[in-house]
């Protein structure tokens, strides 16, 4: 479709915008031209009021195809800027706040973007909790670069709480051996 309408979750229309896919997966980590086959995939799939949830999973099944790392750092990227819980096969599974929610589309479960220096360190937190019951060091170290470059585009964190988070996460990465991130333009 180089043409035609996306339905939004919240029933607004939007242009279908082949390079916003392209540029999503990107920062899940996959090279451009891969990212670009990923696209033209979507479009071809694609139809006039089609909604962004048919969409995720068509992009989320791609990536997971050629790299379920991929896969699970666009999941991870969901999660910590937009807060929104991906689905896998229909469903997801949300603990909040000691309440269970079940359904079978991509939820939004609070406002987007990370809020300031103390959530990061909690995503921090819970990264070496991961690490503690055995997700791979190279999953940890993929979710470290994602949760860097969100705070690196957040809107919502001044320059002094972007340090401040950009400093947590690198405590972390030194205590696994790991470089640090350094910020490629003055924030």
């Amino acid at each position: 479709m180089t043409e035609g309408k996306v339905e939004k979750m919240d029933g607004s229309l939007e242009t279908f915008d082949k390079a916003k896919i392209e540029q999503s997966c990107v920062k899940a980590g996959a090279p451009p031209e891969v990212a670009r086959e990923i696209a033209e995939e979507v479009s071809k799939r694609a139809y006039d009021g089609m909604t962004t949830r048919e969409i995720r999973a068509i992009v989320l099944e791609e990536l997971e195809k050629r790299n379920p790392e991929w896969a699970d750092n666009w999941k991870f990227y969901d999660r910590i800027v937009k807060n929104r819980i991906t689905f896998e096969k229909g469903k997801f599974v949300v603990v909040e706040k000691g309440s269970l929610y079940l359904g079978r589309e991509v939820r939004d479960i609070g406002e987007k973007g990370l809020s300031d220096v103390e959530e990061v360190k909690a995503i921090v937190r819970e990264l070496k909790e991961d690490l503690e019951h055995g997700v791979p060091r190279r999953t940890i170290h993929n979710r470290t670069y994602v949760l860097f470059m969100a705070v690196l585009r957040s809107k919502k964190l001044d320059r002094e709480e972007k340090l401040k988070s950009i400093e947590a996460i690198n405590e972390f990465r030194k205590e696994l051996g790991w470089k640090p991130f350094e910020p490629k333009k003055p924030l």
